[in-house]
């Protein structure tokens, strides 16, 4: 007859720990969705058509900047359609790698911020670069690129959805912040089957991203509160706080 209670208990004092895991975290992201609305001051390259380029300069340092440039497909089949980036010094390019995003006109589609994803004392240079927009919800995917400026290296990339919104970096103060990548799936509860944002939390190690069991994954149905606080986002939310979202 004690087990039930004794499983009762475990269960929450499991919820009551997962939930204080990440009750104290804040965004350390604090780059929008990719709107027209909120454009970053992009900085055209003077380049030959086909191609075309923007720059960013780093936050608060316009000596260092990251540039994407590229040319859409044309007739030839060969020719396929990939831009690349790179990452500047001083008038010198230091990195170079390719993207599987693009560039609209006028460019809206990658964004930098500086972030401390090691937890030392000198914050990363995160690039998030959208990859696509689908339709209905509008939900963008976009890849998240993490250069060291210390060692002159770049991490592997990770793909996420709604950057900005439901995915994005967390943390405490003074500590390294982790990524949480969000996707939207189908699934069902008590009250039927719905939309949820599911939500796993990643850190990166040797430029690669690991799933961390630090914080819980956490899920959250998409209902009409849920729906407006996406809407009206400006910088990725606290959506796992809400009394409704299931840690585990």
């Amino acid at each position: 007859m004690k087990k039930p209670y004794l499983l009762s208990i475990g269960l929450v004092f499991s919820s009551t720990v997962y939930a204080s895991a990440v009750q104290d975290l804040r965004p350390c992201t604090h780059s929008s969705p990719f709107t027209f609305e909120h454009k970053p001051a992009y900085q055209a390259l003077k380049l030959t058509p086909p191609l075309v380029g923007y720059c960013l300069p780093t936050p608060n340092n316009p000596r260092e900047k990251v540039c994407m440039q590229g040319s859409y497909q044309s007739e030839k089949e060969d020719d396929g359609s990939y831009f690349k980036m790179s990452y500047w010094r001083e008038n010198q390019r230091v990195l170079e790698w390719r993207s599987d995003g693009f560039l609209m006109s006028p460019a809206d589609t990658f964004a930098v911020e500086l972030i401390n994803v090691d937890g030392d004392s000198a914050a990363e240079l995160v690039v998030s670069v959208m990859t696509g927009e689908g339709m209905g919800m509008g939900v963008q995917s976009s890849d998240i690129f993490v250069i060291d400026r210390q060692k002159n290296t770049i991490s592997a990339p990770i793909s996420v959805e709604d950057y900005g919104r439901v995915s994005g970096f967390y943390g405490r103060s003074g500590q390294a912040c982790r990524l949480l990548s969000t996707s939207w799936q189908s699934g069902e509860d008590k009250n039927g089957s719905g939309l949820y944002a599911q939500g796993t939390w990643y850190q990166l190690k040797d430029k690669q991203w690991l799933e961390t069991k630090a914080f819980p994954k956490v899920s959250r149905r998409y209902l009409f509160r849920f729906e407006k606080e996406r809407e009206a986002a400006k910088q990725p939310l606290l959506w796992f706080l809400d009394k409704t979202t299931e840690l585990n």
